[in-house]
């Protein structure tokens, strides 16, 4: 859409999430909030810029400058679409603040709406929450912003949109910045019809954002959006994720809709959507499988006492049976389904587990082939989710210990973290990880080897997620699961018995997960968030510098990736390693304090990472030593990889017998010494601090 000089803009952000593969493209919500905004102000009134965070995939540098590209701004919205993102987005929002502190900051998403204090308290850089559905909230905080009003409620009603008709049709061209190379970064195209469910079911989050009500557009809009959108793209390259919280809740719209699209052949590579089998006849199957379509179907339990805790459904004979049905349905007509199971749901059993277990063999395993599959997911604690808002009762009347209440403000092992509960008195986290892990996957093999697809390209992606279903299930998985539970339960019981609370988290003024996509940026980043999370980093520019610089670009890639993991080398007393443990490397970075503008020396510069990340931390204005023990032609490719860095220089010598000219405020010493060497503080100024690793 082109920019009209001199107009207000309104920037909405997608965080992007952390998972890299199988991304989403679309921001169907995104692109309803900016197309409601240009409806209700004209295309005169108002620019809207769109950024997705996954697709720029680049650095906090780079981002800002793409910001100040497209400001400046009259109001920002990031979304906090998901709890897994929190602690990132809030790290985001700061950055963004920092940048622009009189530009209003907003916020919305399935966690904002859960949880709206989490977004806006003192301090925080939110100005205002808009839980629900955001296009009206939105469209009168940037009207009251543009009559040269503020943003006077922070935490503003809870909003729905009734009638999904009054909406504009989806502005898709607000993703002009990406359909050029949409085809290359993404494979799926997210897209909705509909909004809200009338189910209450207790592990799901939809209520504290949609409500009960289901709410869609009519049939002929839908259909009508589905041939706007693919004005933008041929459909038939994309596996279109229907990301409706419940498909085709109404028969009658769910056929029309159905039809339209097999009338029109509007058909992609596949559709995947998400409905229940209650209420699915021999013509739905067959329409859903004539307009290639793929469903799956939230069963979750096969226990009737647990269908009843979850809310399920009132006759658990009928629910049953209505799975059933499809799965002779579907090789009938040629459907793919899945469904699935939420294994340690509060009050879960062995019993109930077991019971699940005998039903999903039965059901997979009765005929020759099946065109179903099974996905097998741990219980995960949401917030908004009816379990969340009464912890206290699932305790009192099952048993159930959530051992991490508040898992999304840590900085580490949030999806652990989130699964890490004793569903019941009778059942703990390990027994129903071993459950899990050793019941299942003989089940999932059989599955694969019966599964029948439709004779397509398609059928790829399936026995993909066949695959990638039995390789989670793995027992190494199992046992690293296990012993995760174990050491994070002690680490409980420690912190408790000695009267520890849970302490605050760093949340820092540069965003992480930019760059999910390159392995490297993960794993620098995990062993960051690592570091977060045990309290060993606390200081913002040490960490920033911990974040930009790439061990990688210095050091042999197996001593990188070593390093990342906090593997700890064995080296010879008064010798010189090859690398520092990341862990043991922050706890001596923090003990430096290397300021902006100083002078500070690393004593053992062997592959220049070290000195790089002093580079970052002192800034332009400083200075780094960089001693290179090894010899002339060794300090040559030493200088070579540090040359991006101007405030770093090279010198050879040895690190016990260097004497400095001009005093430096810090030295680093990375070897494992029995004594520090006193002669060294010669070149230190008055006050100055010298690091090393002793023993």
């Amino acid at each position: 859409m082109p920019r009209l000089p001199g107009t207000p803009t309104v920037l909405l952000i997608s965080p992007g999430i952390i998972k890299w593969t199988d991304m989403d493209f679309g921001l169907p919500h995104l692109v309803n909030i900016g197309g409601y905004l240009l409806q209700h102000f004209g295309e005169q009134g108002i620019n809207v810029e769109i950024l997705d965070l996954n697709y720029e995939g680049t650095d906090h540098a780079h981002l800002q400058r793409t910001l100040d590209r497209l400001g400046p701004y009259v109001c920002i919205g990031l979304s906090c679409y998901s709890s897994f993102d929190y602690m990132r987005v809030m790290c985001l929002a700061r950055f963004i603040k920092q940048l622009y502190p009189d530009v209003p900051l907003v916020t919305g998403g399935y966690h904002a709406s859960a949880l709206p204090t989490d977004m806006v308290f003192d301090g925080s850089p939110f100005d205002a929450v808009l839980p629900g559905e955001a296009e009206r909230p939105m469209a009168r905080i940037v009207e009251a912003l543009i009559g040269g009003g503020r943003i006077e409620t922070p935490i503003m009603p809870h909003e729905v949109v009734e009638d999904l008709n009054d909406l504009p049709m989806h502005r898709w061209d607000l993703l002009n910045r990406y359909w050029p190379r949409a085809k290359d970064i993404g494979r799926k195209f997210q897209f909705s019809m509909s909004r809200g469910c009338p189910y209450k079911c207790t592990f799901c989050m939809e209520r504290a954002k949609g409500g009960y009500t289901w709410r869609a557009y009519s049939a002929e809009r839908s259909l009508d959006e589905l041939s706007n959108l693919a004005r933008y793209t041929d459909l038939s390259h994309w596996v279109i994720n229907i990301s409706d919280p419940l498909f085709g809740l109404k028969r009658s719209w769910r056929r029309q809709v159905l039809k339209g699209i097999i009338d029109r052949k509007l058909f992609p590579r596949q559709y995947w959507t998400l409905t229940r089998s209650d209420d699915l006849q021999a013509e739905d199957v067959e329409l859903f499988a004539k307009a290639r379509f793929s469903i799956g179907i939230g069963l979750e339990s096969a226990c009737p006492r647990m269908l009843k805790i979850m809310q399920k459904g009132n006759t658990p004979e009928k629910y049953l049976g209505a799975i059933k049905r499809l799965a002779r349905l579907s090789r009938d007509h040629g459907l793919n389904w899945a469904t699935n199971i939420i294994i340690g749901h509060p009050g879960e059993t062995l019993e109930s587990m077991e019971r699940t277990h005998a039903f999903m063999t039965e059901l997979f395993t009765d005929a020759k082939e099946t065109c179903g599959w099974l996905s097998i997911d741990p219980f995960r604690l949401y917030p908004g989710a009816h379990v969340h808002e009464f912890m206290d009762q699932y305790s009192a009347n099952h048993g159930t210990t959530f051992h991490h209440p508040e898992w999304w403000k840590s900085w580490y092992d949030g999806s652990f973290r989130a699964e890490h509960i004793d569903p019941s008195a009778s059942l703990d986290f390990e027994g129903r990880t071993r459950f899990m892990y050793e019941k299942y996957p003989p089940l999932v093999r059989e599955i694969a080897q019966r599964f029948r697809g439709q004779g397509r390209s398609v059928d790829r992606v399936f026995k993909r997620s066949l695959a990638e279903q039995a390789r989670m299930m793995s027992t190494e998985t199992r046992d690293a699961i296990i012993h995760r539970g174990r050491v994070a339960k002690q680490q409980l019981q420690h912190a408790s018995a000695n009267g520890q609370t849970a302490q605050g988290k760093t949340v820092l003024k540069v965003p992480i997960g930019l760059h999910v996509r390159d392995p490297w940026v993960r794993k620098r980043e995990d062993a960051v968030r690592r570091l977060l999370e045990s309290g060993a980093m606390r200081t913002e520019v040490l960490i920033e510098a911990l974040l930009q610089v790439a061990p990688e670009d210095h050091l042999p890639k197996p001593l990188a990736e070593a390093m990342l993991s906090n593997a700890v080398p064995e080296v010879a007393e008064g010798e010189v390693g090859p690398f520092v443990g990341f862990h043991a490397f922050a706890l001596g970075l923090e003990a430096l304090n290397p300021g902006a503008g100083e002078r500070v020396i690393d004593l053992t510069a062997v592959h220049g990472y070290v000195s790089a990340v002093l580079s970052a931390a002192v800034g332009g204005a400083g200075e780094v030593i960089a001693v290179h023990p090894l010899g002339r032609i060794s300090a040559f490719r030493l200088r070579s990889r540090l040359s991006t860095h101007s405030n770093v220089k090279v010198q050879v010598g040895q690190p016990w017998a260097t004497r400095m000219k001009v005093p430096a405020d810090a030295i680093w010493l990375g070897g494992a010494l029995p004594r520090w060497p006193h002669r060294l503080t010669q070149s230190l100024v008055d006050g100055g601090r010298a690091v090393t690793l002793l023993g």
